[in-house]
């Protein structure tokens, strides 16, 4: 389990592959262990990849002060510090999504090529998930603990990945019990969450840019990724058909494939 100073905090991270460096930022209640080691397999082919388990998360240090996207954000650019990144690609999915774009806002310098998956620009352009996905992600503490992330789980795939995902599911559940995130750290999550938003601030966005959204997401539904799109001039867009909010998790090949031929393209001097 390596750590990393980063600022005033210490964060989990691993590193794998070979080539240049990429990235990978997590999204809501997950760590470095969220993946699927699949996808992580298939990047590493090509690129030095990176992820770390945000504050709050996996081994990461859990600060009692509040948490914001910005704050995260600062936090990965810390770590590149110490790890000696000058400059990188960024993979940011869901709330990773947010903190990657508070990256390339912030910290232009720092980027080189940008992929945003399933993710949002933030209120008031937040295109919000239908009831009965909300209740399905809230957690109902009568249950076994591995109902309860099971029923989450389900939430954020389509229903055929439901069996024909089963293994690697269950796989993900005991991860996240090997793993917990705290119920504190999700609460600031949510917040985070709530209070983000780079509506009217795309513009600042200056790296070449990826955004990718399942068609079958119920978390962020895909008009979330519209506007992202909409938001960062030039960006462009890529729809996986047939997955839903975790759509590297239900195909890893085409995901690390798009990725990958995207990120290929951009200079090294972008």
């Amino acid at each position: 389990m390596p750590t990393a100073s980063a600022g005033e905090i210490n964060l989990e991270y691993y590193t794998e592959g070979s080539g240049p460096p990429l990235l990978l930022v997590m999204g809501f209640a997950g760590s470095a262990h969220s993946w699927g080691q699949p996808f992580i397999d298939l990047l590493a082919k090509n690129f030095t990849v990176t992820r770390l388990s945000n504050r709050g998360t996996g081994e990461s240090d859990k600060p009692k002060d509040q948490t914001t996207v910005r704050m995260m954000a600062d936090d990965s650019v810390a770590l590149l510090d110490e790890l000696g990144i000058t400059k990188t690609h960024l993979v940011g999915i869901s709330m990773g999504g947010m903190i990657a774009q508070e990256i390339a806002i912030n910290y232009p310098q720092r980027v080189n090529g940008l992929v945003l998956g399933c993710t949002s620009v933030g209120a008031p352009n937040h295109v919000q998930a239908d009831e009965a996905t909300m209740q399905s992600m809230a957690p109902d503490m009568s249950l076994p603990i591995k109902d309860i992330i099971r029923k989450s789980l389900y939430a954020l795939v389509s229903d055929g990945f439901v069996t024909s995902g089963h293994d690697f599911l269950e796989e993900m559940i005991e991860n996240l019990i090997t793993h917990p995130t705290p119920m504190d750290t999700i609460g600031k999550q949510v917040v985070a969450i709530a209070t983000f938003s780079t509506v009217g601030r795309g513009k600042d966005v200056t790296a070449p840019t990826l955004v990718i959204h399942g068609d079958l997401d119920r978390l962020i539904p895909p008009a979330n990724g519209d506007n992202v799109h909409a938001e960062i001039a030039g960006s462009r867009l890529h729809t996986i058909h047939g997955v839903g909010h975790m759509f590297f998790w239900e195909k890893p090949e085409e995901s690390a494939k798009i990725i990958t031929e995207f990120l290929s393209k951009v200079p090294a001097a972008a």
